[in-house]
């Protein structure tokens, strides 16, 4: 059976940060952040007001884990385990293979080397916590500093797919995805 994040034990450090999961009381407190207009430039969901950040943030806590600094929340980010694509007769042997990882950063804490910080946690966490064997990230290929982070932690571009994404500008915008095989990262010096 694969393991899931409640397998692993927490809290998890870093250099500077402390991760965990995500829990329902989180929303609030990344709520004045998570709705400024420089961070929704990028994000998936755009939530109007507290009520709604609520509902889709309980909607994420299977996957969902934030990074506290001095015990103040200042990351969200996911590690989503999904089944990779298969033949039939094999899909039993690709379920739970590889992951999704995502990440949000308050802006308070840009151009300190946090968002890289929590990555490369979220992308250990997802190989060596939960052992899958594939990780993938995508982002807008205009989000130059989420592009940037997937390349200082070792993901590879994949693809650039041409106006693909919908931003909601109303523009087709270019996207961009990036992944690592575990073998790989294995494979590096870290």
């Amino acid at each position: 059976m694969a393991l899931t994040l409640d397998d692993l034990d927490w809290p998890l450090p870093t250099d500077r940060l402390e991760l965990r999961r995500g829990l329902p009381e989180d929303a609030a407190a990344v709520w004045p952040w998570y709705r400024r207009p420089e961070v929704q430039e990028w994000t998936t969901t755009l939530s109007p007001t507290l009520e709604e950040h609520q509902r889709w943030w309980d909607g994420t806590l299977a996957s969902c884990i934030v990074g506290l600094r001095d015990g103040r929340i200042v990351a969200s980010g996911k590690v989503e385990r999904q089944d990779a694509w298969s033949q039939a007769d094999v899909r039993a042997q690709a379920e739970g293979q590889q992951a999704e990882l995502g990440w949000v950063l308050d802006p308070a804490a840009h151009g300190q080397g946090l968002g890289t910080e929590f990555a490369a946690a979220l992308l250990d966490l997802a190989i060596d916590g939960l052992g899958v064997r594939r990780i993938e990230a995508s982002c807008f290929a205009e989000n130059h500093a989420s592009r940037r982070v997937m390349e200082k932690i070792g993901l590879r571009l994949e693809g650039v797919f041409r106006e693909e994404s919908l931003h909601r500008s109303g523009r087709w915008l270019d996207g961009m995805s990036y992944a690592l095989l575990a073998s790989e990262y294995r494979g590096r010096s870290r």
